[in-house]
């Protein structure tokens, strides 16, 4: 788990990106350093800074988000329960609400129009954040950016009830419909989950379905094969779309079906 956010992370002002022209988008940090939220610049803290810091923090990663020493770089700091109607319309789609988001610590930054996931550890730190760009003209490529280690964390939503099995799938929110439908919904940001992550998962559960994309087919196979090595019992939920695009009936049966098969 990872320890509250140090000093050298902590938040200072906002200000205009040189790359992309944004006038707020840039997140300055007490380090000197910067990171713009709207198109991913990393700003690296000016070289009088980076010498006055401990020498392990000079072998940082500017591509991580994440410093060495475990902090993550904090969300916005205006998040809310304050949900637009276009956030409203697009959960909407997925039979979702906003009792369904504040249940399950989704908030909404209105100077990122971003929604913000995150995850809290056993001691109530924060241990790993997603933000979902809503901003007009957002390309792919920066429509989501993580705060925190994913191969590293283990996110999950949980339904009402325990359950010895969770499903494993790419995005938030069709983890947090599987948990609406009495799943353990573990999203990995991804279609890929470290070897230190699925042993962890192994560990809890007794039955690991993988339910990526139409496209992933292959790497949910190799998934559930690792987790069947780990001493689960797993299966592959292959359909055309991910979670979220059905409704819960869908997938109550979609994953009763693979995990009696």
């Amino acid at each position: 788990m990872y320890n509250e956010i140090s000093s050298q992370s902590r938040f200072t002002k906002h200000g205009p990106c040189q790359s992309c022209g944004s006038k707020d988008n840039v997140a300055w940090y007490a380090s000197g350093s910067g990171y713009c939220f709207g198109c991913g610049k990393f700003y690296p803290a000016p070289a009088s800074e980076r010498l006055s810091r401990p020498p392990a923090e000079l072998t940082n990663n500017t591509d991580d988000n994440s410093s060495l020493s475990g902090a993550i770089r904090p969300y916005p700091d205006d998040c809310n329960t304050e949900f637009p109607s276009k956030v409203m319309a697009w959960i909407g789609k997925y039979d979702l609400d906003a009792t369904d988001l504040i249940k399950a610590n989704i908030v909404w930054s209105p100077s990122r129009e971003q929604l913000i996931y995150r995850f809290y550890g056993e001691d109530k730190d924060l241990v790993l954040w997603q933000a979902r760009n809503f901003r007009e003209g957002t390309d792919h490529k920066h429509r989501f950016f993580t705060g925190g280690r994913p191969e590293k964390t283990l996110a999950a939503y949980y339904p009402e009830q325990a359950s010895d099995t969770c499903c494993l799938v790419e995005d938030c929110i069709s983890g947090l419909k599987l948990a609406k439908a009495g799943i353990v919904g573990i999203p990995c940001f991804s279609a890929a989950v470290s070897a230190e992550k699925l042993t962890q998962i192994a560990y809890r559960y007794e039955n690991v379905l993988v339910w990526l994309d139409s496209d992933k087919f292959k790497e949910a196979c190799k998934i559930s094969n690792r987790a069947k090595l780990l001493d689960c019992r797993s299966r592959v939920v292959a359909t055309a779309y991910d979670p979220k695009e059905y409704d819960l009936d869908h997938i109550k049966r979609a994953t009763e079906l693979n995990r009696n098969g």
